[in-house]
């Protein structure tokens, strides 16, 4: 017989079980990502939790199923998850085809672009870094080659005083690139629209 105290007490278990509910949020995650990304949700007070596929070695994110909006909104916020760059061995792989040589430069530039993003991106408070390349090609034996250049976007956390860098930031893609000098390449910062911590 199912008493009123048994039965109040059993529905207090399902309320607890209901509101423990987790889900997957983003998987695939480096552990330095998967780190900083819970740390912004767990200041935020929204409950999530690590996991990790050992097998992988990646991460997992589960957070509580009524915050995901909340949780995705935040975290794109504070411009995670962070997009992977390609690497230049795997922008460089071969299949057995034959690429022409303006395929070949073309994936040289954009891994180019790709590499400097990554280093930027290392930077403490740079949210979103871009990089476009542009390197003119020299048609002719006598035509004078046309000088390198490069665009830089950075969205940033405005706690962080990455404007002060701006010379830095030149100077880390100026040497990155064969034949760009310092005052070719032009960087453009936008503080990023952060809520308030809760």
């Amino acid at each position: 017989m199912i008493t009123k105290k048994s039965y109040s007490a059993s529905f207090l278990l399902v309320l607890l079980l209901l509101s423990g509910c987790k889900t997957e949020l983003y998987s695939k995650l480096d552990e330095s990502d998967a780190n900083a990304m819970l740390a912004i949700l767990l200041n935020n007070n929204i409950s999530a939790e690590k996991l990790a596929d050992k097998k992988a070695g990646t991460y997992f994110l589960h957070v509580d199923d009524s915050r995901i909006p909340q949780a995705v909104g935040l975290l794109r916020d504070h411009g995670y998850p962070k997009e992977k760059s390609v690497s230049m061995g795997e922008m460089f792989k071969k299949e057995g085809l034959i690429s022409s040589p303006l395929e070949e430069r073309a994936r040289f530039i954009f891994a180019l672009s790709q590499s400097v993003q990554e280093t930027l991106s290392q930077i403490d408070g740079v949210l979103i870094a871009r990089v476009h390349v542009v390197m003119p090609e020299k048609f002719s034996a006598n035509e004078a080659p046309k000088p390198s250049s490069a665009s830089v976007f950075i969205k940033y956390n405005p706690a962080y005083r990455i404007e002060d860098m701006r010379s830095e930031i030149k100077m880390i893609v100026e040497k990155s690139i064969e034949g760009l000098s310092y005052d070719k390449v032009s960087v453009v910062m936008v503080p990023a629209q952060l809520p308030a911590t809760q």
